[in-house]
């Protein structure tokens, strides 16, 4: 399934209230197709997605689908660290959506804490993955 690629282009277009509820729409859509649900299962939004079936080469897929469709870089520590629905959507809510401003305060809030640097990301992310599949 590919993401319309206006779809930034009619986010761009609504009220940012409405934002949640269209990208929950798309989200849940992306989900559903890849957890091979029918239109009449609910995808839960607060629970983790590898626990309802989903495989990590299957969020890499929603992943880039997301990122293509909507023009925004999701970092892999979001869709692997916290894997929700619901964690996603706050995430992709900050972000600028294909020229869209991104929502954020007014004034320059405290400076984020630095990153991890890349390979211990990565070791972390592996750690984790490793960990759960260790545990099934």
């Amino acid at each position: 399934m590919t993401i319309d690629p206006r779809a930034a282009d009619r986010f761009r277009r609504l009220p940012r209230s409405e934002w949640r509820t269209e990208l929950e729409a798309l989200v849940v859509r992306e989900f559903r197709t890849a957890l091979l649900m029918t239109g009449d299962e609910t995808v839960p939004l607060d629970e983790n997605y590898f626990d309802l079936g989903l495989t990590s080469l299957r969020a890499t897929e929603i992943k880039q689908r997301l990122e293509a469709g909507l023009g925004v870089t999701i970092d892999t520590s979001v869709l692997f660290g916290s894997p929700t629905v619901d964690r996603l959507l706050d995430h992709l809510l900050t972000q600028p959506l294909d020229g869209a401003p991104a929502p954020g305060p007014a004034a320059p809030g405290p400076a984020a804490p630095a990153a991890p640097a890349a390979p211990d990301l990565r070791k972390s992310l592996v750690d984790d993955l490793l960990s759960d599949l260790y545990q099934a």
